[in-house]
């Protein structure tokens, strides 16, 4: 509006119109919104609050039955508010809500509206205050206005993503994940409504992006990194060069490429945040509100490129941009925290590469500062105390001060305890803690790796599917062997059973969660059957959950593609999750409060894990930077260890990448991998498994009796049980197999669950087993109709599906009504997924890991899995979860497997089979349980393999036992 006209205006109301006219109110609302658009025009406060004069006595006019009143109370609270933001003075934070309020009483048309004024209005009093009960209110109201919006509205989205900030808001402030996933899930729904050319499009995507960014943080899911960069790039191309925007979209997109090089590695990634960060710098000249910004996030990434490069003009270059930007952040700016912390870190680099002391000294200083910036509750809290740790730390280490020592481990176990803080921060500062502890010897070393294992479990805790929870165990990070380092140090400190416990803990996570949720609760229910069957729907439904298939990645091409059913389904995956976890957190609670069952779904104690030796000691090979132990576990005394030796920590690592070259040579070059098998057994004997014969002698272990082995990370692929030669006899080798009879387990709790009786088994009722024989032959397995043959043969209780009878859906029905099992068809490894190995069945139909431990088979006894690679894995990845089809059909109810390490001989199969169930078949009146005898049936067959002509070593060693 002109000058001239606002002067007509302003003599209408002044000369023309007298205080009773009906047109007089409309003039001074006229007259009150020139002069805001003038003030926004100028920025003169004059214009501003002449306005808001002028919107009062359009009020005085406005009678309370009077229907513009509702808008002019709305219109009033509007100017009021954005002179509060101009000002800061706190009355002019309450007048809005007060009208608002006003405003919604007089029950306006537009109910939807005027709830969102209100809401507004309160969350801009929480931001000021912190009055949780201002954001509560506000999240209540936006939802009663989203209901009042049908959902053809075009004004709709805009509540959505109101709704999703209000409810992120809150996430930031309690840390509940579940408002995270919320707002992800509200975006999503804003962006689907909003139109492809609507000029908020944009935030939208800008909002959804930095959702998906934080839940990265959180999470370690790098889908989520991907998709926010994806949605990044997708907001810039709808934002133009001019836009004020522009440059936020540009930082935070820069921020997200950075944080893929973190995970990554790769430094194209660096470099493109740093070409992106000069760009928004560029848009922010020196005099811009906004410039810090890029000026903190520059130096941060130069700094990080001077890590990997060592090129010290980085280094100073980057603590020149930190500091313009701290002066930028004077007392009081909301970013002041984040560059006292750069500027902090900067220096502290400086001084280790020039070794200066007032660097040093500047950097401590420094990070106190930030520390006092983030009181308890506040979500960077453990970084900061982390931060500051490390610097006192680094001055420990200068000047050997004791003082530094305490004062820096009481700041990382203060930052590995605040809950606040995200759980994966926290984890970060508990691993430190625990390895900083330990190289002094601290008293607080054992406590510092049980919080690491805890906050490991959390993390996992809040990841909906056992493919991501792989997937991030798998990771570029320190944390998964956070569990033999703890027991490395418990032996160091004479804590064996205590080593034990860490390792179950740490060992076979992923299982050990499914496990929980098949918790046997016969006696529950007897006790408390409504509890009972609450804990089993609620066990149901996450089990449902965390086996079902991971959704498709998105292709992270086109924006449809990140907003699609794909990434839809992920979200609403981690919400379920979340609540699902919740609410058998409750009910365990409950469960405990019953005399009893104090202890159910408990960590177990020493006392109960050694039931696991009942039957003969179990062997578990601990393996670490720290140290390496061989741990033997005993029914009726405390376990015993055995140090390794200190080279083991590297040579076993590398014997195992020597096997797997090996193996994938074996069809062109087998005498190669011949030899290198003989070197592993030779290897394993000599400096694992002989100390372990000679120990089991001194415990009174009496030879050809049972033994379990349970490595620990990689070493889990090599064949423990057939170590050797360990003498010649009569010009034939012999192995540790000649002496006992070895077996395998995952966990120790698994091989207990092998051992406890089943509710419901039926085979005793009808005096045999009722062994499935499932036979596909292939152009490499034409022998197995032989092996049908050599099973069959005068036993009417085998059944078989052979060939087109093969199918998916047969053989998990036949699994079912079937004690025994016996497959012989070709098994697959999925170097990059490996809940994918499988067993191929006819067509192109396959049964995968993942759905056979979606399996219940309470009558499941005994299972030989006479195909490739089913008891092998794939190298790498997440190290200590034993991922491979035996252990799934042990999970799924299967007492005792035998499965091969890698591809069998196609004549091996049928001699084996033959050979091993005229074994158990001629014992059938013994009274040991049928599937216990197949450890010793298959050592039998094994020896009898042994004799043939042309026999390697090789072919004898790839069948092995796991379980009871």
């Amino acid at each position: 509006m002109d000058d001239n006209t606002l002067f007509t205006v302003r003599s209408l109301l002044d000369h023309v119109l007298p205080l009773g006219d009906p047109l007089r109110y409309q003039f001074l609302e006229l007259r009150a919104k020139a002069l805001f658009f003038r003030f926004v025009e100028t920025g003169r406060m004059e214009h501003l609050e002449e306005s808001i004069a002028k919107l009062r006595d359009a009020l005085d006019l406005c009678s309370p039955g009077q229907p513009e009143r509702s808008w002019s109370l709305g219109h009033r609270a509007h100017v009021v508010g954005i002179r509060f933001k101009q000002t800061g003075r706190s009355e002019n934070l309450e007048e809005p809500i007060v009208f608002q309020r006003d405003a919604l009483n007089l029950r306006p048309p537009d109910r939807s509206r005027s709830i969102k004024n209100l809401a507004n209005a309160l969350i801009t009093r929480f931001k000021q205050t912190g009055r949780l009960g201002d954001l509560e209110e506000s999240i209540s109201l936006q939802r009663d206005a989203l209901n009042l919006c049908p959902h053809e509205q075009v004004r709709r989205f805009g509540l959505l993503n109101n709704l999703a900030a209000a409810v992120s808001t809150r996430f930031e402030y309690t840390g509940r994940m579940g408002d995270l996933e919320e707002s992800i899930i509200l975006y999503r729904g804003a962006i689907n409504l909003c139109p492809l050319e609507h000029t908020r499009r944009s935030g939208l995507l800008s909002n959804l992006a930095v959702a998906m960014s934080t839940r990265f943080e959180h999470t370690g899911r790098m889908e989520d990194l991907e998709g926010s960069i994806a949605l990044y790039h997708n907001a810039l191309n709808l934002c133009p060069h001019e836009h004020a925007r522009r440059s936020r979209l540009l930082n935070n997109l820069a921020a997200a490429v950075s944080a893929r090089f973190e995970h990554t590695g790769r430094m194209l990634d660096l470099e493109e945040s740093i070409s992106l960060q000069h760009e928004v710098l560029e848009l922010c000249p020196p005099g811009h509100p906004g410039r810090s910004v890029p000026l903190n996030n520059l130096a941060n990434t130069v700094w990080t490129r001077f890590t990997q490069t060592g090129r010290m003009e980085d280094l100073e270059e980057s603590i020149v941009l930190s500091r313009e930007a701290l002066e930028l952040r004077p007392s009081g700016h909301p970013l002041r925290f984040a560059s006292l912390s750069n500027v902090a870190v900067a220096v502290q680099t400086r001084f280790e590469q020039t070794g200066r002391m007032e660097d040093l000294e500047e950097s401590i200083i420094l990070h106190r500062n930030a520390l006092a910036l983030c009181p308890p509750g506040h979500p960077d809290r453990s970084v900061s105390l982390s931060n500051l740790g490390g610097a006192i730390w680094t001055r420990f280490e200068k000047t050997d001060r004791v003082n530094d020592l305490e004062e820096s481990l009481r700041y990382h176990e203060e930052g590995a305890g605040h809950v606040f803080s995200n759980t994966l921060t926290r984890l970060r500062v508990a691993a430190r803690w625990a390895a900083l502890a330990r190289s002094q010897s601290h008293t607080s070393t054992l406590k510092a790796y049980r919080l690491a294992l805890s906050l490991l479990e959390s993390w996992l805790v809040i990841t909906p599917t056992v493919q991501m929870q792989h997937k991030i165990l798998g990771g570029r990070n320190g944390y998964l062997t956070i569990a033999s380092d703890a027991a490395s140090y418990a032996i160091e400190i004479g804590e064996v059973a205590q080593a034990v416990e860490m390792l179950e803990r740490g060992k076979a996570l992923i299982w050990s969660q499914l496990r929980g949720l098949r918790m046997p609760i016969e006696q529950l229910r007897e006790v408390n059957k409504g509890l009972a069957d609450r804990f089993s729907t609620t066990g149901r439904e996450l089990e449902s959950l965390a086996t079902s298939s991971e959704p498709r990645p998105t292709t992270l091409v086109s924006e449809n593609s990140l907003t699609g059913a794909s990434q839809k389904l992920v979200d609403e995956m981690y919400s379920r999750k979340r609540r699902l976890a919740s609410q058998l957190k409750a009910i365990v609670a409950e469960i405990r409060t019953l005399s009893g069952f104090e202890d159910f779904l408990r960590l177990q104690k020493f006392s109960v894990l050694q039931g696991a030796a009942v039957e003969g000691p179990v062997i578990i090979i601990s393996h670490c930077k720290y140290r390496s132990d061989a741990l033997i576990v005993l029914y009726d005394r405390p376990p015993v260890s055995i140090e390794l030796d200190s080279n083991f920590d590297h040579d076993g690592p590398s014997l195992v990448k020597d096997l797997k070259t090996a193996l994938q040579k074996a069809q062109t070059e087998p005498k190669a991998r011949d030899e290198v098998i003989e070197g592993v057994l030779s290897f394993l004997w000599n400096r694992v498994v002989s100390r372990v014969v000679e120990k089991l002698d001194e415990l009174g272990i009496e030879k050809q009796t049972r033994i379990w082995w349970c490595p620990t990370s990689i070493l889990s692929t090599l064949p423990f049980h057939a170590a050797g030669p360990i003498r010649v006899v009569n010009g034939r080798k012999q192995y540790l197999s000649d002496d006992y009879i070895s077996s395998y387990t995952p966990t120790l709790t698994a091989l207990i669950n092998a051992r406890e009786s089943k509710p419901g088994i039926r085979r005793h009722d009808i005096g045999r087993p009722r062994l499935l024989v499932v036979v596909l032959p292939d152009k490499s397995l034409p022998s197995v109709e032989e092996e049908y043959r050599a099973i069959q043969e005068n036993r009417d209780f085998v059944k078989c599906l052979v060939r087109e009878q093969v199918t998916r859906e047969a053989v998990i029905d036949k699994f079912r009504d079937h004690d025994w099992v016996h497959l012989a068809c070709q098994g697959y490894l999925n170097p990059r997924k490996p809940f994918l190995h499988a067993f191929q069945l006819f067509g192109e139909d396959r049964l995968t890991l993942l759905d056979i431990i979606q399996f219940k088979l309470p009558n499941a006894e005994f299972a030989f899995l006479s195909a490739d690679h089913s008891a092998g894995q794939t190298v790498g990845g997440a190290r200590e979860e034993v991922f491979h089809l035996a252990a799934a059909m042990q999970f799924s109810g299967f007492r005792s497997v035998i499965g091969t390490m890698w591809a069998v001989t196609d004549i091996d199969g049928p001699f084996v089979a033959e050979e091993f169930y005229e074994r158990m078949f001629a014992e059938e009146d013994s009274p040991e349980l049928g599937f216990k005898r197949s450890a010793r049936a298959l050592r039998e067959a094994i020896k009898r393999l042994q004799m043939r002509r042309g026999m390697t070593v090789a072919r004898w060693i790839n069948f092995i036992h796991i379980g009871a």
